[in-house]
């Protein structure tokens, strides 16, 4: 199979893994509340925990990918368990795509409910309709307002915490009071700041899977691929810190609203609130947009049904789920797919290690 020869392969791999892992609810804040936040000291280990992780198995998994110059995901999923294991994490991505609508319509609710000063109903009720259209009328148009966004949506988390450092040197800001309210720290789903860490990164790893195999086959060497996805991993650790230090900052005021780094940006002006409410909801959005076509796709070959048909009711039953609440779906289905996700992280370990042992006894 024939390698890619194009140059700066390893910058575009790092900003596909950020690309996959920074979303709405990322840069919203309310993962990062429950994930880590939560556990006071340990949150600060559980983020240099999850960093750790990014850099390590985002290196084997692009190694991997590398190596074996993967195209599909089922090519790299075959390399962890066999035929009848790309299957399994097919139907789990498929569900997980559904969950991720689902969020992102709660979470769209959140927004202008606590942002704009409207109904949650009418948040939902858009970002559905704007779905519905855009699977009939097509999505390259809008999904193409996430790329432009997407500067601006690595780069608020950034700002916000840098503004936060500088305004709590000169006492701009309030002290932040105790520990997380005993409602968060209840979550029997994550009990410890390591299981939170785990859990955080192996959810996350289901979606980055599909991304890096389908890039294997591009790479004109194996060290190319695993720099790029320790650069992303890095990345993804300074943006995880930016966000654990606004909070942290902030104080406990941050959880008594649904999507607290917006609320955090709010204090530093109306131009930053607005870019941030902008680029937060297109990155909602056009995550649900996304999913939604391709989950309807991926019906369409079960039941025989049109993908531009199956769409109404799978946004239908998206919208109904997303009236439990942006916070609790968070708190609830993320670590869920992390458990879930646990075999594909054991199975990627065990794989490099065969790797490993396979070039070894060949030398």
């Amino acid at each position: 199979m024939r390698r890619g020869t194009r140059r700066g392969m390893d910058i575009k791999l790092a900003a596909t893994y950020l690309g996959t892992v920074v979303g709405a609810g990322f840069a919203s804040g309310q993962e990062h509340l429950h994930f880590f936040a939560q556990f006071s000291p340990g949150g600060d280990l559980g983020v240099m925990l999850a960093g750790f992780l990014f850099v390590l198995l985002g290196v084997l998994l692009a190694d991997l990918a590398s190596r074996h110059a993967t195209s599909s995901p089922e090519d790299l999923l075959s390399l962890f368990g066999g035929e009848a294991f790309a299957p399994v994490i097919d139907v789990l991505l498929t569900v997980f795509m559904f969950c991720s609508v689902c969020i992102m319509l709660a979470g769209s609710g959140a927004l202008f409910r606590e942002h704009a000063g409207l109904a949650s109903s009418l948040g939902t009720g858009l970002t559905a309709a704007v779905i519905l259209i855009a699977s009939t009328k097509g999505v390259a148009g809008l999904l193409s307002l996430n790329t432009l966004m997407a500067p601006v949506l690595l780069g608020a988390p950034v700002v916000v915490a840098t503004l936060s450092l500088v305004w709590a040197a000169r006492g701009l800001l309030p002290p932040p009071p105790g520990s997380a309210p005993d409602t968060a720290v209840e979550n029997t789903l994550l009990p410890a700041w390591p299981v939170a860490s785990v859990l955080y990164v192996s959810y996350n790893l289901l979606l980055v899977v599909a991304a890096f195999a389908s890039m294997g086959e591009e790479f004109d060497d194996v060290t190319t691929a695993r720099r790029g996805a320790a650069l992303g991993g890095a990345a993804l650790l300074v943006f995880m810190m930016a966000i654990h230090v606004t909070l942290e900052l902030h104080g406990g005021e941050m959880w008594r609203v649904e999507v607290p780094m917006l609320l955090a940006a709010s204090r530093f002006g109306t131009a930053l609130r607005v870019t941030y409410f902008v680029a937060l909801w297109i990155a909602m959005l056009t995550t649900a947009i996304a999913g939604c076509f391709t989950l309807s796709r991926r019906l369409e070959g079960w039941v025989r049904i049109p993908q531009r048909t199956l769409a109404a009711p799978v946004t239908l039953a998206a919208a109904l789920l997303a009236r439990v609440g942006f916070a609790s779906l968070v708190s609830r289905v993320y670590p869920v797919f992390g458990y879930l996700g646990l075999p594909l992280v054991l199975g990627l370990v065990v794989a490099s290690i065969r790797g490993r042992l396979m070039i070894t006894i060949i030398k």
